[in-house]
């Protein structure tokens, strides 16, 4: 990936760090996991991944006005350039394609979505 700093492909996901979600432009405190890619199995992955989806739906579904999930956004500020620039916090990169998929984070999704009575109509 590219590097807002220098602009060049040296831009790389950390080994270990924090992914954070956001569901239709929100998010609760707990809407985040924690990744080691020197450890985490592809499975203990997936099951993390799950545990976020799972713990917001439960959380969304007692909201009174529930709007269709429609934009899911997985990000991090874990990312480091090989030419040692220096990173803002504020540079949050997609995610999706480099821990977990975007079909697996869909069929997450999909799965959970029926359980809390959510509707999904997905623009990711």
């Amino acid at each position: 990936m590219y590097c807002p700093h220098c602009f060049n492909d040296t831009l790389k996901l950390t080994p270990s760090g924090v992914v954070k979600f956001t569901f239709n432009g929100k998010a609760k405190a707990t809407s985040q996991m924690f990744y080691n890619l020197k450890e985490d199995t592809e499975e203990e992955l997936l099951a993390k991944l799950d545990h976020v989806i799972k713990d917001y739906f439960e959380y969304y579904q007692g909201f009174q006005n529930k709007d269709p999930i429609r934009n899911v956004e997985a990000t991090s500020i874990d990312f480091k350039c090989s030419n040692g620039c220096t990173l803002s916090v504020n540079n949050r990169v997609n995610i999706i394609g480099l821990i977990f998929s975007r079909n697996e984070l869909v069929a997450s999704l999909k799965k959970f979505a029926p359980q809390y009575g959510l509707q999904l109509e997905l623009e990711i």
